[in-house]
């Protein structure tokens, strides 16, 4: 089995593929006693040697394809991870509360262990959780863009999830439309991303296009919209790369860091708070 997944890496990789995505990373290995139960399932070392094989298979090609594992394990638990993976799925910050504490104390934590030569990996939603606009902002576009400025200035890399660039929340999918086993079902979150405002582009979808009011025709063409707010994030991110992540001291609500010399201050409250002498408004996210 093993030589056949190796097979088949180095198939892909031959043709130029950038990467692999590795589903359920930190559950490769069942045990070899065939018991039952989650902890003969997770998490075992076994599956770091097939981690160690696919990254020397990956060293065998220029420019080295990159291994990222959805490794879906507590933080404490995803450190040994980084010795044989590129990037490491960080599932305590997609679901930590969205509160300045709550986040920084995540990434303050990562940017103490991970290392020298590996980079943390950001992202808000994903195919198993709510949308950011929905989970984390309800709705509210100023919190989404709040949560896009910190995935978009964070150092390392971060994922973009459909949907994430134009604020778009969880679609709404009735009783007869459901897909998902899971309990409750995923499918509000996977939903399409809505093109076009007529929604023509989709005419069969495998679950409903019920709203299609953020979209990415209008927002492409709007200056002030959240689909251009990402594009100048993503801008900004370039002329970060490689800057060296710091927190600073912040009030309540607040959430500052450097990024080389760069400030970045985010409002991560429903109020008004100050921060080196500027009035941010609530949600509101600058560089200084």
């Amino acid at each position: 089995m093993r030589a056949e997944f190796e097979r088949i890496v180095r198939f892909w990789f031959e043709r130029g593929v950038a990467g692999f995505r590795i589903d359920v990373a930190h559950a490769l290995i069942k045990d070899a006693e065939l018991r039952d139960g989650v902890r003969f399932m997770r998490e075992r070392p076994e599956a770091h040697e097939i981690f160690r094989q696919w990254q020397a298979i990956a060293h065998e090609y220029d420019p080295k394809p990159t291994l990222m594992g959805e490794t879906y394990v507590p933080l404490a638990r995803t450190f040994p991870f980084y010795a044989h993976l590129d990037l490491v799925q960080n599932f305590d910050f997609v679901r930590s509360r969205f509160e300045a504490e709550s986040l920084r104390s995540i990434v303050d934590r990562v940017e103490a262990r991970i290392p020298a030569d590996r980079t943390p990996l950001w992202f808000g939603s994903n195919h198993d959780h709510s949308r950011l606009a929905t989970r984390w902002a309800r709705g509210d576009e100023r919190k989404a863009r709040a949560a896009l400025f910190l995935l978009l200035t964070l150092r390392g890399s971060a994922i973009l999830y459909q949907g994430d660039e134009l604020a778009l929340a969880d679609g709404k999918v009735s009783r007869d439309r459901i897909t998902d086993v899971a309990d409750p079902p995923r499918d509000p979150e996977r939903t399409p991303l809505p093109w076009t405002r007529s929604g023509a582009e989709w005419p069969a979808p495998w679950l409903p296009l019920a709203d299609t009011s953020r979209n990415v025709e209008d927002e492409r063409v709007d200056p002030a919209s959240t689909l251009s707010y990402v594009r100048e994030l993503i801008a900004l991110r370039r002329s970060l790369a490689g800057a060296p992540y710091r927190s600073l001291p912040s009030p309540c609500g607040v959430w500052a860091y450097a990024r080389g010399d760069v400030t970045c201050a985010v409002n991560l409250s429903g109020k008004s708070a100050r921060y080196d002498g500027r009035t941010l408004a609530p949600w509101e996210a600058v560089i200084l």
